[in-house]
């Protein structure tokens, strides 16, 4: 039997969590727009974060959701869900590229429907290569390239320039050469339109869009998403 008191510590730890939950709700209802943050390497973690922010984002009735992205890539299987979520979701999303979004991160940005990009950012560099750093086969390379074309059309940007940044074999007349990968500074991702604007900061990026400091939520991980990210169960292809 448990003791009295370990009861009373069980009641006191469930009622401060209900109270936690119920002052979050409470502030996300104020929120005009939800900051996710993709930063460092992409892992299995990242997907039921991204996951779980536009479910609530949807149900709060966000403005919009801003992906603000800094990583020189990660797992291929966890990026493909992330852009499948972003793919479908109601809410508006927008990457604001900060610095680089390389590999698997440029797959994420081209699944928002707009990109923003920090002067002397970088995006693309997105051939696959296995754990151990060797290339992938051609069936690897060809569906990730397919993948990546398909997300810039779904949001009509350029697919053939999406596909150069997977696979070296793509040119793109003016813009890249058979046999070198693709990555775009923000120059030049501003000149093909594979970003809408250019922005040098979070706080400047949510004054172009007229969205005031104090309606901004930054969105944090919760103890099972660190706990999923903390120990990967997949040994997939990484996308660097």
């Amino acid at each position: 039997m448990r003791r009295p008191g370990v009861r009373y510590g069980l009641l006191v730890w469930v009622a401060f969590s209900m109270l936690l939950s119920l002052l979050a709700t409470g502030q996300a209802q104020d929120q005009g727009v939800v900051v996710i943050r993709v930063t460092g390497h992409i892992d299995g973690g990242l997907v039921p974060y991204v996951r779980r922010v536009l479910r609530e984002a949807e149900v709060q009735g966000a403005e919009a959701v801003v992906v603000h992205i800094n990583t020189p890539g990660g797992r291929a299987d966890a990026a493909t869900q992330i852009r499948d979520v972003l793919l479908n979701t109601p809410v508006r999303t927008i990457a604001f590229v900060d610095k680089k979004a390389l590999s698997a991160g440029a797959l994420i940005a081209l699944a928002c429907q707009e990109i923003y990009m920090a002067g002397g950012s970088v995006m693309g560099a997105a051939a696959p290569v296995s754990i151990n750093g060797l290339p992938m086969s051609e069936k690897t390379v060809s569906a990730i390239r397919k993948l990546f074309r398909a997300t810039a059309e779904h949001h009509g940007r350029s697919p053939e320039v999406a596909e150069a940044m997977v696979d070296a074999d793509v040119a793109v007349e003016g813009v890249v050469e058979a046999g070198k990968l693709l990555t775009l500074s923000t120059q030049e991702a501003l000149k093909l339109e594979m970003a809408n604007g250019r922005a040098d900061s979070l706080a400047s990026l949510l004054e172009q869009l007229g969205i005031p400091n104090r309606a901004v939520t930054q969105a944090t991980w919760n103890w099972a998403e660190w706990l999923v990210g903390a120990f990967p169960f997949s040994r997939s292809p990484y996308v660097t």
